[in-house]
């Protein structure tokens, strides 16, 4: 503890000459005029001096420099495997009770020396430990993740994860163990016996056909000690056959595909079936079928890609929907384009209009004829000109610089749906790069993204959805996603995240417009623990929007159990969310009521099962025990938890670190200096008025 500055120090004998003046002033004039005998002059003087003294020195706010030294206790992250398919093998009473037991008793000791943060994974991840095993899918991966999202850093000493090994969902979890860069600690759960079982261990098939068309469904399976069995594998649709091939397992373990080629003879969402019949032994028979499901449309579609000029935005455009069946896109550019606009179902807008004036006729017809546009802005775009286009963002203030801007995800969107692992990679991709300027959005437009500059989530609209009466609209407002489709491609192999975004804008927008007064919108089908979201619109006679009707809807199960629920309203017209509902099929039908006039439309929503926990159910102690060898940790099995806290302070794998810093405090806000100070007035003047003065 030291003052802050020389000069405080240095007007500290001023202030005590100050006082000693002031007491030898006072007392001097009064001495044997008042009977003060000398001793008590002295005595009062001393008091007059310090009192003085003290609140001289005070005005000149005197500061302490205090050192702080902190002492922080290094993290420790426990990951409890929350998934269902532990449930399915090993002793599920002992995992509830015994074990549970041990890793809380085991967080609790860890807690004297380490800050534990304890989470349940899954799907994602949950804060606390949670044995209800209700988690029905696995991402060892997108935990470790998340660990090194929230905690990576110099506190960061250890990580202990235990479950089956089994990963269903995400990307190989050895990496993101490397990146944490602190033993991983793996206690291995579940049973490693292999038993008699087939299972169905996916379906290959087109998520989008066309009727008449032909598809096919590649099914994988696979056996284990099942060699000489023979079975029937089926796809049947609404209870029916439709094709069947008969399998021989024919070695240990068996892995086979079998090809089935499929007809698309009904428009709509349709459910199909793949079942392999039960052979006698099986452990397991709920892996034993698999649903999928193929939406059916009527007709293909066309898009014209236009641009100012060559940009590889455009390929990465055309590859991506190239992969998408029903779609025949073409490229043109701005001011060699004469083709008719009418004759396409989505124009893409790449940097148009532009200074030249070139798209503009284009744009005009598209938007007389009613055809979907979706802009992508870039340096060249006349934003004067895009402003009136009414296409759900207006952009101001623009000056010729660019920002860049990454993806953040508006949890409010809900005109279609992302699924989590492309969501979490459009917030991971580059930045584009978007014209300077203040945007916003229009009445009626949603932001499927917003824009992210460094680490600050602006307001500011990334990608843009409208639907106005009867119109659609997408504004991406910035170039570069071509740098997004190669991303995902140094990220994961495949373009397959990069081609799914481009697909569902393209879907969303080229999906021909349905003139009726009132409908009701949704994703056709919705995995078991996901909520059915549905929302709708209601237009008056001159087809001008309603925000005032009552909008109700009714679901009916296949076994005729009824929900009712009631929509609110929201920017985009109602809204509901029906929550999660048990799997299968539901009819719904919605009505709409204002002002003594009643509409209805209906349809049909599947809500369906998660079978990724029970199509394998056999532990995979090899990959807890990579991961604990590549970092540094131990394998360990329940019973022998003690050995991590002991191995972690053998090793010292994880030490609590100091930390001093420097703490400023103003001597003038110590209340008992000012107490102190009043002592010494108020005894002076005590003695004065003792010995008879004033």
């Amino acid at each position: 503890m030291n003052l802050t500055t020389a000069h405080t120090l240095w007007m500290a004998p001023l202030c005590l000459a100050l006082g000693a003046g002031v007491a030898w002033w006072l007392y001097r004039r009064q001495r044997g005029k008042e009977g003060f005998t000398r001793r008590m002059a002295w005595v009062m003087a001393l008091l007059r001096a310090v009192a003085v003294s003290l609140i001289a020195f005070f005005l000149l706010e005197p500061m302490l420099r205090l050192m702080v030294r902190e002492v922080r206790k290094p993290v420790v992250a426990i990951l409890h495997d929350g998934s269902s398919s532990l449930m399915a093998a090993g002793d599920t009473a002992a995992l509830r009770t015994a074990y549970a037991e041990e890793l809380r008793q085991l967080e609790k000791d860890l807690g004297d020396r380490y800050q534990v943060r304890a989470f349940t994974y899954g799907a994602g991840l949950r804060e606390g430990l949670l044995f209800d095993q209700d988690e029905q899918s696995t991402d060892i991966s997108g935990a470790l993740r998340a660990v090194h999202d929230r905690l990576s850093g110099p506190d960061l000493g250890a990580v202990i994860i235990d479950g089956d090994g089994i990963q269903n969902r995400g990307r190989d979890p050895r990496l993101d163990a490397d990146r944490l860069g602190v033993p991983v600690f793996a206690i291995a759960l579940g049973d490693t016996t292999v038993k008699p079982d087939l299972a169905v261990r996916g379906v290959e098939h087109n998520r989008i056909s066309f009727l008449g068309n032909e598809f096919p469904v590649r099914v994988r399976l696979s056996a284990h000690h099942l060699r000489g069995a023979r079975t029937w594998v089926t796809v049947s649709h609404a209870g029916a056959d439709l094709a069947s091939q008969e399998l021989e397992v024919r070695g240990d373990p068996f892995h086979q595909e079998l090809t089935f080629l499929m007809k698309a003879d009904k428009p709509g969402t349709r459910r199909f079936t793949v079942e392999a019949r039960l052979i006698d032994g099986e452990a397991s028979t709920a892996n034993n079928r698999l649903d999928f499901f193929v939406e059916v449309l009527d007709a293909r579609q066309k898009v014209l890609l236009l641009g100012a000029a060559p940009h590889p935005d455009l390929g990465a455009l055309r590859s991506a929907l190239g992969g998408l069946e029903g779609y025949v896109t073409e490229v043109a550019y701005g001011g060699d384009f004469s083709g008719a606009p009418e004759a396409y179902d989505l124009i893409v807008l790449h940097q148009l209009p532009n200074g030249r004036g070139d798209g503009r006729a284009v744009i005009d017809r598209a938007r007389a004829k009613g055809i979907p546009l979706l802009f992508v802005l870039g340096q060249v775009t006349d934003m004067a000109a895009f402003n009136g286009m009414s296409a759900g963002v207006r952009v101001t203030g623009t000056r010729t610089a660019i920002t860049d801007a990454q993806a953040a995800i508006a949890p409010e969107f809900a005109l279609f749906s992302l699924e989590q692992d492309l969501a979490q990679a459009m917030e991971r991709f580059p930045p584009l790069q978007v014209p300077f300027g203040q945007y916003e959005l229009q009445r009626g437009a949603s932001a499927l993204a917003r824009q992210r500059v460094g680490a600050i989530r602006t307001e500011a609209p990334l990608i843009a959805v409208t639907q106005q009466q009867g119109q659609r609209a997408a504004v991406v407002c910035g170039e570069g996603l071509w740098r997004w489709r190669l991303a995902d491609h140094q990220a994961s192999g495949s373009h397959g995240r990069f081609d799914r975004l481009a697909h569902k804008l393209v879907q969303f927008l080229a999906l021909k417009a349905d003139k009726e007064r009132f409908r009701v919108e949704h994703a056709p089908v919705v995995l078991g623990n996901e909520p059915v979201l549905f929302t709708a619109e209601y237009y008056n006679a001159a087809y001008e929007p309603v925000a005032d009707a009552e909008v109700t809807a009714v679901l009916t199960s296949d076994s005729g159990e009824e929900y009712a629920f009631t929509f609110r309203p929201s920017d985009q017209g109602y809204r509901l969310n029906a929550g999660q509902l048990p799997v299968g099929r539901y009819r719904w039908k919605a009505f709409a009521a204002h002002k003594g006039e009643r509409l209805q439309d209906e349809g049909e929503v599947y809500v369906q099962a998660l079978y990724l926990e029970q199509v394998t159910t056999v532990a995979d102690h090899a990959l807890l025990a990579d991961l604990a060898a590549r970092t540094g940790g131990r394998l360990l099995k329940p019973g022998a938890l003690a050995g991590i806290a002991e191995s972690m302070e053998q090793e010292r794998v994880a030490v609590a670190r100091s930390f001093a810093q420097p703490r400023f405090s103003d001597l003038i806000e110590w209340r008992w200096l000012f107490f102190l100070i009043a002592l010494l007035l108020v005894a002076e003047w005590s003695l004065r008025r003792w010995n008879g003065a004033y």
